[in-house]
């Protein structure tokens, strides 16, 4: 890719990110914010469930534009981890602090201006600095790890990352909104403080506690990939028991992948009327590469083409 291409690249996944970080804390601290002043038995669930839910709906937007970070933390995250530039984690890093300014400056906007933005991040219920920083830390961690293994780890279930990352930060919010009012990215606790004019003493670690946990959780990354996780458990994804048993053999070098079968055939893909299938059946015959019409055909190897002639009879010829 050309300079000039890469530069118009990063400046749309840019623009994403700056969209979608708007989009998702509009969402989530109105929403959290309206049901905080509702039944009180509700705040802490409502709150979790409105950012959980607006995560996981601007995440599921953008994803396949920006890769739907949204949070400074999972941006250095993913940068330690090689799978961002320096480049491109300086443009999302502004693109997320812009966005995250927008996103709850409409807030502050479109609501009555006799309400004040109740999501500014705080210690409560006699939280210590240090518990606050550790709890920021670890739940940050776990986020940003969750992000690492469902999008960076790609299998057959990426395509729907952003229903385990919203969830994540939907356990994250029910855990720690009693506690730090949760803030889990710091592009978040820094809006909210700016467009309320309010900065507690405690800001700081809004983000030291997530960026440092951002840090923990990539290098733990870092130490799954070293330990070369995925082939202990080889063939996880396999959409079948042939499948399955060929990874395992290519893992532990020793697994008959024929041991599984049906009608006393290899199984690929599925067995129908006790015929060998690898990819399709047609006309009951046995098919490696969907070859039809009573022609017996084995990846090029051996050809039986059946002719019917006027009188009758059938004749075979066998072609190699």
């Amino acid at each position: 890719m050309d300079t000039k291409s890469s530069a118009k690249g990063w400046a749309i996944q840019a623009f994403a990110e700056f969209i979608g970080t708007a989009m998702f804390l509009y969402l989530a601290v109105g929403g959290a914010d309206s049901v905080s002043r509702g039944v009180a038995g509700m705040n802490i669930l409502g709150q979790s469930f409105a950012f959980g839910v607006g995560l996981m709906v601007t995440a599921w937007a953008f994803f396949r534009i920006s890769g739907s970070h949204f949070n400074p933390a999972i941006s250095l995250s993913s940068l330690i981890t090689g799978h961002i530039s320096v480049p491109k984690f300086v443009l999302y890093f502004i693109a997320q602090i812009l966005g995250a300014l927008l996103g709850v400056a409409l807030v502050r906007g479109t609501t009555p201006s006799t309400e004040s933005i109740g999501q500014i991040n705080t210690l409560m219920n006699g939280q210590s600095i240090a518990r606050g920083f550790f709890l920021e830390f670890f739940l940050t961690a776990s986020l940003c790890f969750v992000y690492h293994m469902v999008v960076h780890e790609k299998n057959r279930s990426t395509f729907m990352a952003a229903l385990p990352y919203g969830f994540a930060l939907f356990s994250c919010h029910l855990f720690a909104t009693r506690y730090t009012d949760a803030a889990i990215n710091p592009a978040r606790a820094f809006a909210t403080s700016v467009v309320a004019r309010n900065f507690t003493r405690e800001h700081w670690i809004y983000w030291f506690g997530p960026l440092t946990g951002a840090i923990f959780a990539a290098a733990l990354h870092i130490l799954f990939r070293f330990l070369d996780y995925d082939h202990h458990n080889a063939g996880i994804d396999a959409e079948n028991q042939a499948q399955y048993m060929r990874a395992q053999g290519a893992y532990y070098g020793d697994v008959n992948t024929t041991t599984f079968a049906g009608h006393s055939n290899h199984i690929e893909n599925e067995v129908s009327h006790g015929n060998h299938i690898d990819n399709s059946v047609s006309h009951g015959n046995r098919i490696d590469n969907g070859v039809s019409h009573g022609n017996f055909v084995n990846h090029g190897d051996q050809v039986n083409q059946v002719h019917q002639t006027p009188a009758g009879t059938t004749t075979t010829t066998t072609a190699r």
